[in-house]
């Protein structure tokens, strides 16, 4: 019997059922993943996870692309499909069909026939229905939304985990920045030696090991410091002098002095004669020797960070040791002096490329500095607000109170115009600034403020608190002796101001009772042109110029370790 008919009426059927198994296979892959996510929505709420809805999409997208894989794999076999048929209304005709293939019976032909009847009589494809569970489309739709829901919830660590975002974000693209001025300076300087780039990617690609690995600013700004050594480190290079104080030493051997006239007249042929004749003496122990003392003297003549010295010294402690034979010696002082005169060369369009990178790592640092400053801005403005609030409802209800005992004197909006002092006078509801009961004299106090500019003023209270500097009042608070702002912080040098550009004045003084006035205490230093702000939202700065001071010197791990803890009790 020819089964082909059997098997193109059941396909239809078997396309059905394998999709259904498709959609479960899906759906319990995202019934998995959801739990997955919703575990990781809630960890998120109490550590720092960074864009952990993007890491939830993605964790749903693999899961979803797993569950059509092994979907491939859950294709029906013939006999599922024969058996799904005959319970579709065909009383187990398919399968007697099926087994009595091979059987030419006359009865058997005539099941056959009946079979191909009755096939052609129903559509199993539309009889045959899907049975995915409602409860499972319900609970995968419903953990998925509860763990994006989660993740809205501002946990305990949401600025945290604000901030690493931001540091990551902007990271990523100081280090595109990074690579497209590096592709500049390529086309740019097209001088450059090929092992002088080589040397310029070398260091982007250690920035971009350390940005991967970075958790914290700190760490960010650490790896851009040590970029901006290592070009500095680059450009102090002078591979023309060093080539001189090699030339110098070897001419003054016997074994060598032809390599120097070489080296001096930069003849290139004669450079290939004197080392080949230098690979034959080499054969001779002390004439290795000999050339590994040579060696070792003009490397010590080179500049402390000279990369030939270094260079110098590996094939000196080669040649004395025996490691290497001396043809093998010879040519690797070939190479490192052809080396050295190409980077010579190209030395000029190198110091240009090196310097420009550097002022872009600058650039990134001063970016990537700020996202700490931003974030800490956002908070203090914030907390101000707050505290703003919070104070104006705290003075009207002491406005409510009748007979309030020497509250607040006039607001620092009302000075501005015609009153420059209010002491003693009672504020809003008569009461006397002067008290009845001894002691109690002078504790309206003053305030005097320009309301109209920001409200900043000096005033005396009732509290040595209150006594001196304010800054940030709004006009017409009216805040009452000894009641103290909320989030004050000393005020500090910018960053931009370190470093003596500015210009000092120290002007001697007393701060007199009446009229305006303004005024910042320094100990020990005069403020440079007035420029002052609160100190956290300095702070990143603070913390950079600290972290590139500790990769400028060399300093006990303990002292370094201290410091990073003071910054961090600062935060």
């Amino acid at each position: 019997m020819d089964t082909r008919y059997i098997i193109r009426a059941l396909r239809p059927l078997k396309r059905k059922i394998h999709f259904e198994r498709a959609v479960k296979s899906v759906l319990y892959m995202l019934l998995a993943a959801g739990i997955a996510v919703l575990i990781l929505a809630m960890v998120s709420l109490f550590a720092v996870v960074p864009f952990v809805r993007m890491k939830m999409l993605a964790i749903l997208t693999i899961a979803f692309f797993a569950g059509i894989i092994a979907a491939l794999f859950l294709v029906p076999s013939q006999n599922r499909v024969i058996i799904t048929a005959d319970s579709l209304g065909l009383e187990e005709r398919v399968i007697t069909t099926w087994y009595l293939k091979d059987d030419n019976s006359p009865v058997s032909m005539l099941q056959r026939e009946d079979t191909i009847a009755s096939l052609g009589g129903i559509n199993l494809k539309k009889a045959y229905k899907f049975r995915i569970s409602k409860e499972l489309i319900v609970s995968v739709f419903v953990i998925i939304v509860a763990a994006f829901l989660v993740s809205f919830i501002p946990g305990k660590v949401a600025d945290d985990t604000r901030l690493l975002e931001s540091l990551i974000t902007e990271m990523n693209k100081q280090e595109e920045m990074l690579e497209k001025e590096l592709e500049k300076q390529m086309k740019a300087h097209q001088g450059m030696s090929v092992k002088q780039l080589e040397e310029l990617k070398a260091l982007l690609e250690k920035l971009k090991e350390e940005f991967d690995k970075a958790k914290t600013e700190e760490d960010a700004l650490k790896a851009l410091a040590q970029m901006e050594n290592l070009l500095e480190k680059l450009k102090e290079q002078n591979p023309q002098q060093d080539l001189k104080a090699l030339e110098n030493m070897l001419a003054g051997s016997s074994l060598t002095e032809s390599l120097g006239g070489a080296l001096k007249n930069e003849d290139e042929e004669a450079l290939k004669e004197a080392l080949d004749r230098l690979k034959k003496e080499l054969e001779n122990m002390d004439n290795r020797e000999e050339l590994s003392e040579l060696i070792k003297q003009a490397a010590q003549n080179m500049a402390n960070n000279s990369m030939m010295a270094e260079a110098l010294d590996k094939i000196a402690s080669s040649a004395s040791d025996g490691s290497l034979s001396g043809e093998e010696i010879a040519q690797s002082l070939k190479d490192l002096i052809e080396q050295a005169m190409e980077n010579a060369s190209g030395m000029q369009d190198f110091m240009q490329a090196a310097g420009n990178l550097g002022e872009a790592a600058k650039r990134a640092k001063l970016a990537i500095a700020s996202v700490g400053r931003y974030i800490a801005q956002g908070r203090s403005s914030g907390n101000a607000q707050q505290g703003g609030q919070n104070q104006g409802s705290q003075s009207e209800n002491k406005e409510r109170q009748p007979g309030g005992q020497g509250q607040g004197g006039q607001s620092g909006d009302r000075n501005h115009g015609d009153q420059d002092t209010s002491q003693g006078q009672g504020g809003q509801n008569g009461s006397q600034g002067q008290g009845d009961q001894p002691g109690n004299q002078g504790q309206g106090g003053q305030s005097q403020g320009q309301g109209e500019d920001g409200g900043a003023g000096a005033g005396s209270g009732s509290t040595n608190e209150d006594a001196g500097y304010n800054e940030g009042d709004q006009p017409g608070s009216g805040r009452a002796p000894g009641d103290r702002k909320g989030n004050e912080y000393r005020s500090i040098y910018i960053p931009e101001r370190l470093g003596g550009e500015g210009n000092e004045s120290l002007i001697s003084g007393q701060k007199l009772q009446s009229g305006s006035s303004t005024f910042i205490e320094a100990d020990g230093a005069p403020v440079q042109k007035g420029v002052m702000l609160p100190w956290n939202e300095v702070l990143s700065e603070y913390r950079e110029e600290a972290v590139q001071s500790m990769e400028r010197q060399d300093i006990p791990a303990g002292l370094e370790m201290l410091v990073r803890d003071y910054f961090s009790s600062l935060e």
